[in-house]
């Protein structure tokens, strides 16, 4: 049976949301660190953006947050509007003022990145979602990437930077090796926060093999995917994904 144009995902972030909101210092130390290496994925992100795109362009950051990451990569790139989506509206408070530093249009909107795609007044030629889309299961990953799959140009790109298992690899075996690379370099997090930093990992995360996030884009309509960055502990991996 053919699915219907408009999915019904619900929201699907409401605990990085709590985590946001209530745990601010365990957020910011994970930012400060780059315990997730989100610096050098914004840096994989920021040489496909000169390099591969060299065009004026509209950028969607879903889940965006702070959005104090994502200025480094946009920065001295010809972006023409940047849109952010987020369900906190302190992270969107915090990101109006971080994204002051880029010379286009901004626009923020507080909502569930899964409803973000719906009734655009326009095709977007840059999605971007980072450590948000693993919160989803399988199927609601496909639903969610036929949606944005529908809402790029022909010649956009989807990207993605998220936790990824290593083929073969079953999720209890990524989890372990990711609380065992925590419990090593994450020395910067008392006792408490890293407990609390693992019990969201343990409970939340649904990271997909190499091979299943290739199949979610091809499900979804993606002609191809290509890895544009591997974080040195290969828990995360950065996707792109052509029309």
């Amino acid at each position: 049976m053919a699915e219907a144009a408009q999915s019904t995902l619900t929201a699907p972030d409401a605990t990085a949301l709590e985590i946001f909101q209530n745990q601010w210092e365990i957020y910011r130390k994970f930012l400060q660190h780059d315990y997730l290496s989100n610096g050098e994925a914004c840096v994989a992100l920021h040489r496909f953006l000169t390099d591969g795109v060299g065009r004026p362009y509209r950028f969607l950051d879903l889940a965006c947050g702070d959005a104090s990451g994502i200025v480094t990569a946009l920065r001295a790139t010809p972006i023409e509007h940047y849109r952010g989506v987020d369900l906190s509206a302190p992270a969107l408070a915090l990101a109006k003022r971080n994204l002051a530093a880029l010379p286009c249009r901004v626009d923020l909107e507080e909502a569930d990145f899964s409803t973000a795609l719906r009734n655009l007044p326009a095709l977007e030629d840059i999605v971007w979602i980072s450590l948000s889309l693993h919160h989803l299961d399988s199927a609601a990953k496909r639903t969610f990437m036929r949606e944005v799959r529908a809402a790029i140009a022909a010649n956009g790109a989807f990207l993605i930077y998220e936790p990824t298992r290593r083929d073969g690899e079953d999720r209890p075996a990524y989890l372990d090796r990711f609380e065992d690379i925590g419990r090593r370099d994450w020395c910067e997090l008392t006792a408490a926060e890293f407990a609390e930093a693992i019990k969201h990992v343990r409970t939340c995360d649904l990271p997909e093999t190499v091979s299943g996030w290739e199949e979610l884009g091809r499900d979804a309509g993606f002609a191809s995917m290509s890895e544009l960055y591997r974080s040195p502990t290969d828990l995360f991996r950065l996707f792109l994904y052509r029309p």
